[in-house]
């Protein structure tokens, strides 16, 4: 989501920076000093940028992490690219904007890496990104929703993943379209949750949908006021909507429906940004999760390709989960990089850019192409046709692969737009 902020969870410990070499097969014992040195000279270096540790969000960073390794790996052991081995360094951001400063810097200046992927939170890259353009750096931007990221314009910034612009439209549709006529809605105070409330509510009153909105600090964690006023207003809400991806997200999920709010038979909810598909989801609601709606960023399992399918198959065997879309993207990320250099001919920033811009790539989330119309500003460099749906998770529990896709209705895979507790 949005901003894509922490959740409160142990701490495994900082690593700000860790590298990963993925050698092609053969042993390089057996190779002599002086050879080992020029393959290391001679590798085309990338960098990945996301949260590996505390207070950022970590655990799905760690998994996208996992992802980009894994596609350095299937590369080098094809030949890699151009002839040439990728290695691949790795950033720990923190989730923090400043650490996101530094790294990009880093990974530029010290580690001479020729284009960048990753990163999970649109404040970091916003950090993140103003080093790569001032370095002319091709940039990837994979799992971070802002429509600033694509709507400064700047030539080396592509995005993967849906822009805001995309999310909340259809999140503005699937609401007026399921027949809620008054909806409460609480959203982060900062530049994405209100841009994503701002959004959805030019969709509501397209449709005539009353609604309220209350803003809330990013870091707040007891929200019984507010849903205390919403649970006592007159007339009564049949839908509550969170804009909120920070480390209120879970606590507000769970005091919803402690309190008696949401989910019921008389009120709906949705979270949006990212939490709700994050791998400690369940672990932080419990059976305050079931009936919840949420988007969903990767393929839809019933349009999975053959490299969806390989990918998520061997991921699974791996790690034992299945992969988030933000984990796909980080994978597509590695992929369209290596696509771009590969047709390039070389590892040229401006070459790389040039080749981005005339991407046709298949990848585990469909086949990619990056918009180069400036009108609205966020259509530039972005991919306008990211795949996304709404989910609604049926039990505790539920793998987001398999919970009951409500929308778009040509991705639906149930006859309804929202299932009440209690219903049948």
């Amino acid at each position: 989501m949005p901003s894509r902020k922490p959740v409160d969870t142990p701490s495994t410990g900082f690593h700000p920076r860790r590298r990963e070499v993925l050698a092609a097969a053969g042993s390089a014992a057996a190779l002599p000093l002086i050879g080992r040195r020029a393959r290391a000279a001679d590798a085309i270096r990338i960098g990945w940028v996301g949260p590996l540790s505390p207070p950022g969000g970590y655990a799905e960073g760690t998994n996208m992490k996992n992802a980009a390794a894994l596609a350095v790996e299937q590369i080098n052991a094809k030949g890699g690219v151009l002839g040439r081995q990728v290695e691949i360094t790795y950033a720990d951001t923190r989730g923090m904007p400043a650490e996101g400063r530094t790294a990009a810097e880093r990974l530029v200046q010290e580690d001479k890496v020729v284009a960048v992927f990753g990163e999970f939170h649109s404040p970091v890259a916003l950090a993140e990104m103003e080093v790569f353009h001032r370095y002319g750096t091709p940039f990837m931007a994979c799992d971070v929703w802002s429509d600033e990221i694509t709507a400064k314009g700047y030539p080396e910034v592509f995005r993967n993943a849906p822009a805001v612009s995309l999310i909340d439209v259809a999140i503005g549709q699937w609401m007026a379209t399921a027949g809620f006529k008054n909806v409460a809605i609480i959203a982060e105070k900062d530049d994405v949750g209100l841009a994503s409330r701002t959004i959805a509510q030019k969709e509501l009153e397209k449709k005539g949908v009353k609604y309220t909105a209350v803003d809330a600090d990013p870091n707040l964690t007891d929200f019984t006021a507010q849903i205390l006023r919403f649970k006592s207003a007159a007339p009564a809400y049949d839908f509550f909507i969170s804009f909120y991806a920070e480390a209120g997200a879970y606590p507000m999920i769970r005091q919803a429906h402690d309190l008696g709010f949401a989910p019921n038979s008389a009120c709906g909810i949705y979270n949006s940004g990212g939490e709700s598909v994050d791998p400690t989801f369940w672990q932080n609601v419990g059976a305050a999760g079931q009936y919840l709606v949420t988007e969903n960023v990767g393929l839809p399992k019933n349009a999975w390709n053959d490299k969806t399918k390989a990918f998520v198959t061997e991921y699974h065997r791996r790690y034992n989960a299945d992969p988030s879309g933000a984990v796909m993207e980080s994978y597509d990320g590695a992929g369209l990089l290596f696509d771009a250099i590969q047709r390039a001919g070389s590892s040229d920033p401006k070459a790389v850019i040039h080749a981005l811009e005339t991407t046709n790539y298949v990848g585990v989330r469909g086949q990619y192409s990056f918009s180069t119309s400036r009108d609205p500003a966020w259509h530039y460099h972005q991919f306008l046709h990211a795949p996304l749906t709404l989910i609604q998770y049926s039990e505790v529990n539920q793998g987001q692969a398999d919970a009951p896709i409500v929308w778009p209705r040509k991705f639906a895979t149930v006859p309804y737009l929202y299932k009440k507790p209690g219903s049948t």
